[in-house]
């Protein structure tokens, strides 16, 4: 009975070896270089109104190993009727060179476009560096600093203009939960030619995995011109939710 208990022993312990390798070989591998997300949204309406919206939402990320790169666009339209009621475009990438565990050096491009809010065409060439001031297992928080240049392509009255700034920028992160995670991100651009014509951005996320691959969020997002063009608004918001595929 003795050597019949031993061999079982064996046995179980020979079986569950490959379960033990495999979990530590989890355990020890290293963190994907690349970071992806795609989110996807449409809204359609027929009968009584015929309304329709879809956005889209890429991002793609390395960590600064000594160099990273942060690469995000989005795009939302909406109908009514057939007629265009809103529309706009952006697209960033960043570059950044790691100097220690809490500084980092970036350079940045960005191009936006959005007729609605009085522009055809904006590029934003951003050079500075980031701050981590937290970093924990339920929080991160950053910040940035630096110089901006900004050309932009008015619709009305169709003037082209460029002019030298700053860029002051904030990124939170927030997990609510093993899977969940609430995330803003604020920039501030002044213009050093022009002090009241300052500007404004705030995007506010909520994000809730279902699975490593598949997860539904909810955006806010706030641009603020101090001094618009033209007739428009100082302010447009734009409301988001998306199915988003992370890889």
């Amino acid at each position: 009975m003795k050597n019949n208990a031993l061999i079982f022993a064996m046995l179980i312990g020979l079986a569950a070896m490959p379960l033990f390798a495999q979990e530590a070989e989890e355990e020890e591998a290293p963190e994907p270089a690349w970071v992806g997300s795609l989110g996807l949204s449409w809204v359609a309406t027929s009968g009584n109104t015929d309304t329709s919206s879809a956005g889209l939402d890429f991002g793609l990320n390395r960590k600064p190993e000594p160099w990273g790169l942060e690469f995000a666009a989005r795009g939302n339209k909406a109908q009514d009727t057939g007629v265009t009621t809103a529309e706009n475009y952006l697209v960033s990438a960043r570059a950044l060179r790691k100097l220690n565990d809490r500084w980092e050096a970036f350079g940045g491009l960005a191009w936006a476009k959005d007729q609605f809010a009085g522009f055809d065409s904006q590029t934003v060439a951003t050079l500075g560096a980031t701050y981590l001031a937290l970093e924990s297992d339920r929080h991160l928080l950053k910040f940035d600093g630096g110089f901006a240049y900004t050309w932009e392509d008015q619709v009305s009255p169709d003037e082209q203009v460029d002019f030298a700034g700053g860029i002051l920028g904030l990124l939170w992160e927030w997990k609510l939960g093993e899977n969940s995670k609430l995330a803003e991100r604020l920039v501030y651009l002044p213009n050093f030619d022009n002090s009241s014509d300052w500007r404004l951005s705030s995007l506010t996320t909520i994000e809730a995995a279902i699975n490593s691959w598949l997860a539904l969020r909810f955006g806010y997002d706030i641009r603020h011109r101090n001094q618009p063009v033209g007739d428009n608004k100082e302010t447009d918001t734009t409301s988001t939710a998306s199915v988003v595929f992370n890889f």
